[in-house]
Formats: C-alpha cells, sequence, structure tokens
C-alpha cells in the first residue's frame, strides 16, 4: 500500500505492491529485504539449494554493487514466493524433498521441477505453463512436521493435507497438480491405508476447485536406514492404489523411471545420490523428462 515498509506478526504472512516490470522466463530473481532490527524467528526454507547473500549493517537492499553483501547462507529466509502474471497458467508440484532438490547440485538449477520448466519453455505443443515447486524437505501427506501456530525448529512444514489450501488452490492461475508425496509416511510408519485417504482427499480437493489432478508414485529407497521391508510393502500398496488411477486424471510412473530393473526396491545406481533415498541430477533428470507434457493439460 505504499509504504516503505511491513511488519508480519508471527504466523501470518504479507503480500508485496505489485511491481511493473517484464520478468525474462527461466531467470534468476534477486529479491532483498531490509531488517532493520533483530529478528527473532523467521520462517525458512531449509532446502534452498541456492546461495543468498547477506550483507553487512545498515540499509543495502537497493544497493546496485553487490560491495556490501559480504556473506552467505544456504537458506531462503522469509520470502515463500513471487507471483508473476501474463503467463498461460501453471502447474503446481505438491511434494517432499525429492522435489524440493535435495542432493542436487546447489546453484544449478538441477531440481525435477527445474527441468520440467526448461522442457515445457522449450516447447509448442502445450501451453508452456509455470512451473511452481511446492516441495518441502521431510514433508508428509497425512502427519504435521510443524504443529501450524508458533515457534518451531522442524522445517518439515504442515500436511500436504493441512497446506493444500495455501500452497496449492490459492496460487495464481494454477491449471494442474502433481502430488509427489508418501515416502516420509511409509518410512516413518503411516498405514497404506492412511496415506492412500490422504491422497484421495486432495484428488477431490484439488478437482472441486477446478485443477486437473496429477499423482506420482512413490520412489523406492531400499538401503535407506528407514526404508524397511515393511515401508517398502506399504510403499508397494499406495503405488498399487496409484496405477489403479481412479481418483486422478493422470499417473506417473516416477516408481518404474527410478528404480533398478533387478532389485526394483531399489533406486538404479546411476540415479542414486548416494542415500538410497534422494535422486541426484541424473535421477532428477530422468523424472522430468519421464513426463508426457499432455497429461498436464486439462
Amino acid at each position: 500500500r505504499g509504504r516503505a515498509g511491513t511488519e508480519i506478526p508471527a504466523g501470518a504472512r504479507a503480500v508485496s505492491d505489485p511491481l511493473d516490470f517484464r520478468v525474462p522466463a527461466d531467470t534468476n530473481l534477486l529479491v532483498s529485504f531490509h531488517l532493520p532490527g533483530p529478528v527473532v524467528t523467521a520462517p525458512v526454507h531449509s532446502q534452498a539449494l541456492q546461495r543468498s547473500y547477506v550483507s553487512g549493517p545498515g540499509d543495502h537492499a537497493a544497493d546496485a554493487s553487490p560491495a556490501a553483501y559480504t556473506s552467505t547462507i544456504t537458506t531462503w529466509p522469509l520470502l515463500t514466493g513471487v507471483d508473476v502474471g501474463g503467463g498461460p497458467g501453471s502447474v503446481v508440484l505438491l511434494g517432499d524433498s525429492i522435489t524440493d532438490g535435495v542432493k542436487s547440485t546447489p546453484d544449478a538449477n538441477r531440481r525435477w521441477p527445474d527441468v520440467l520448466a526448461t522442457r515445457l519453455l522449450n516447447q509448442s505443443r502445450v501451453p508452456r505453463y509455470g512451473v511452481l515447486n511446492q516441495g518441502i524437505s521431510a514433508n508428509r501427506v497425512v502427519a504435521d512436521r510443524y504443529p501450524g501456530d508458533g515457534v518451531s525448529t522442524d522445517t518439515g512444514g504442515v500436511s500436504a493435507l493441512h497446506r493444500l489450501d495455501r500452497d496449492v488452490l490459492a496460487q495464481t492461475s494454477a491449471r494442474t497438480v502433481v502430488v509427489f508425496e508418501g515416502v516420509n509416511d511409509v518410512r516413518w510408519g503411516a498405514s497404506a491405508r492412511e496415506v492412500i485417504a490422504g491422497l484421495r482427499e486432495i484428488a477431490e480437493r484439488s478437482r472441486a476447485r477446478g485443477l486437473r489432478v496429477v499423482a506420482a508414485t512413490i520412489a523406492p529407497c531400499e538401503g535407506e536406514s528407514l526404508c524397511t521391508a515393511a515401508a517398502n510393502t506399504r510403499r508397494e500398496a499406495v503405488n498399487a492404489y496409484l496405477r489403479g488411477g481412479g481418483d486422478f486424471d493422470a499417473v506417473l510412473d516416477f516408481d518404474e523411471v527410478l528404480r533398478d530393473p533387478a532389485h526394483p526396491a531399489r533406486l538404479l545406481p546411476s540415479y542414486d545420490s548416494g542415500d538410497h533415498l534422494h535422486p541426484g541430477d541424473a535421477g532428477l533428470a530422468a523424472l522430468a523428462d519421464s513426463v508426457d507434457l499432455r497429461q498436464l493439460v486439462p
């Protein structure tokens, strides 16, 4: 509203005045904040996989030179998104650490959402949708890692069910949602029935808002400490439900893309980042390249 700054109450959010300038497609955008006093707690996206820059004392938000910015951090504090108008719409990717890009090369934009965005931009068969990465490391379908109010050191967020309205349905010009979650649920003991019920609710609520709903099967993770035989049994049960396709407009079989044909409960070694849970750059690119872009179109 024309003011030079704002205060954000705990648990709330603020939206800036609109800015009238063109943003090139597939570009990095630098957003600066001046914090005039100590900030005891702040919303932080922990797995940014991208450097941010911190200045010395004083207001350097409008500096054209980087000289005052003498240190870096690897998280995204404060800013949760940038709403860019004028395009044909967006695909929203609701996911966990694999969508967040954990284990991808930092500062390289090699998350699978980045690769998918580039594919959409460089083609003309379907609308060149934007891609909104709503991946949160450690996130689950049906259980909250963060209580939803107050201060917490757990950055895994509220469940996909509890953040669906904020992170998907409230997004401007969203056309399609892709749900790629569930591995953290089955690793931490949620039953297949609980995960299936959560995914079905996400589909129903998204479709009620006019979105196309696409689901992705849960990738294998044997070899990671929590990916026990019991967890794999639950994962396979959820995937069997997803492949049935009844509750979704399309299904992406990411399990099939990433698994080792000789050992289907494990990631293909060339796609494994080394922790047996997260794909590396090659695996993330394989996910994005496997998507039939026509499945994203309502």
